[in-house]
């Protein structure tokens, strides 16, 4: 079975960078109606689904099939989500200086050469 409406809804808010009190102030709902449609995986009233997809400014198709992102891939979004679970360890890789993040660096070049050496 696919996404639900609104997990739909929170991976293209993700993806844009939006949060769910942002479309909530945007629809005039409460913050909480999100909430609670993501653990019933509930489709909301239609005038609501429409004022969403509106201010995602995404086709209404889209929410409700999860199929065919006007704005995103699956690698996308998937990239975003490691980015995010990353962040903090490459922040504090770029910070450090060259002659600690060089070598660092280098060890995850020759894993990852290591890695492609054993899928061929």
């Amino acid at each position: 079975m696919g996404a639900s409406f609104w997990e739909v809804v929170a991976d293209e808010l993700e993806y844009q960078g939006m949060t769910r009190k942002w479309l909530a102030s945007k629809v005039n709902i409460d913050v909480s109606t999100i909430a609670m449609g993501l653990k019933r995986k509930s489709i909301p009233q239609v005038d609501l689904a429409l004022k969403i997809a509106e201010a995602l400014k995404v086709p209404i198709e889209y929410l409700v099939t999860g199929k065919n992102s006007p704005t995103k891939s699956a690698q996308k979004l998937e990239d975003l989500r490691k980015y995010h679970k990353y962040a903090k360890t490459i922040e504090s890789l770029d910070a450090l200086p060259d002659f600690e993040k060089i070598p660092i660096i280098n060890l995850i070049k020759e894993i990852e050469e290591k890695r492609a050496n054993k899928k061929n």
